[in-house]
């Protein structure tokens, strides 16, 4: 317990100042979302197995760097920014079928069986899935908290606090409340550990992380009149939805992430943070809430 607390702490510690640091460039919080993507992409490429060939390992990180430069330089146009992104992954999509035909072209040059070759084609067609499963999550969802980084300076700030808010009220009322109170499992068959109590009071952490959040960005405009062009109930859908909707998410997501461990018959994604597991474990929930808060500012704001 002390030392998951201690290693949250730092944790938080270190978000915070990157976040702080979009005052000076919004690029060092680019640098920090990336700097996860890629940790993210590293743990799930070790947990799904992808293929040690050069084009699987390398496309993620290709389309991670690509995808924040599209943000970068398309982030206030966004309807621009997500065609660009659907073209993207239709052209790694692309990119992954060129290089299984010419696998398979191989395969078939040297002479294999029908029955071997059918047996490699399917190796192949797994390769190619689990590449492109990892572009889409965790890459994508990711990448929205570039989105949301450039949507300028102050909506960015409530944007980026909302997403880390509302996933981490989630997390530790879950946590808190579910160990305390224990009682029926959510879903034993995911994961064991995950109590129904648990579900309710992070639930109302997170929509309690996004009704602190009204407070301080809307009622005591702690940013600026940022909402200031919007009607008072348009304000009321944005933050009621990225509550409500917002802390669900955030524990599908972990659920998500549970299911893909249970898959692959691991505890943790990974080691880096003692007591929390990896990049994968501490954004699990964040990410779906991060494309949610992306919508609703994208429609709204």
């Amino acid at each position: 317990m002390l030392k998951r607390t201690i290693t949250g702490f730092f944790i938080l510690l270190v978000t915070a100042g990157f976040i702080a640091l979009r005052e000076v460039s919004l690029l060092f919080f680019d640098a920090f979302a990336l700097a996860i993507m890629i940790g993210s992409i590293v743990e799930m490429s070790m947990a799904c197995k992808v293929s040690n060939k050069k084009v699987n390992k390398l496309l993620p990180f290709v389309y991670a760097i690509l995808i924040t430069c599209i943000f970068i330089f398309n982030g206030k146009y966004i309807d621009t920014a997500l065609l660009l992104i659907l073209v993207l992954l239709l052209l790694m999509f692309i990119l992954l079928m060129i290089k299984e035909l010419i696998s398979n072209a191989i395969l078939r040059k040297r002479g294999e069986t029908i029955a071997d070759e059918n047996e490699l084609n399917q190796s192949l067609l797994n390769e190619t899935k689990n590449t492109l499963e990892i572009m889409i999550y965790p890459t994508t969802l990711l990448s929205f908290l570039i989105g949301i980084n450039h949507f300028g300076l102050n909506i960015g700030y409530v944007g980026i606090i909302m997403t880390f808010a509302i996933s981490m009220f989630t997390d530790v009322f879950a946590y808190l409340f579910g160990s305390l109170i224990k009682g029926a499992k959510m879903a034993p068959e995911i994961s064991p550990k995950k109590s129904i109590a648990g579900m309710i009071f992070g639930a109302l952490g997170g929509i309690l992380a996004s009704g602190l959040a009204y407070l301080c960005f809307v009622h005591f405009g702690l940013l600026g009149d940022c909402f200031a062009h919007l009607q008072p109930m348009t304000i009321g859908v944005i933050f009621g939805c990225a509550g409500l909707f917002g802390t669900f998410l955030t524990q599908f997501g972990d659920l998500v992430a549970s299911a893909y461990k249970r898959k692959a018959g691991i505890k943790d994604f990974g080691s880096i943070f003692p007591g929390h597991g990896g990049f994968m474990d501490r954004v699990d929930g964040l990410m779906f809430a991060g494309v949610l808060i992306y919508i609703l500012f994208a429609l709204f704001v």
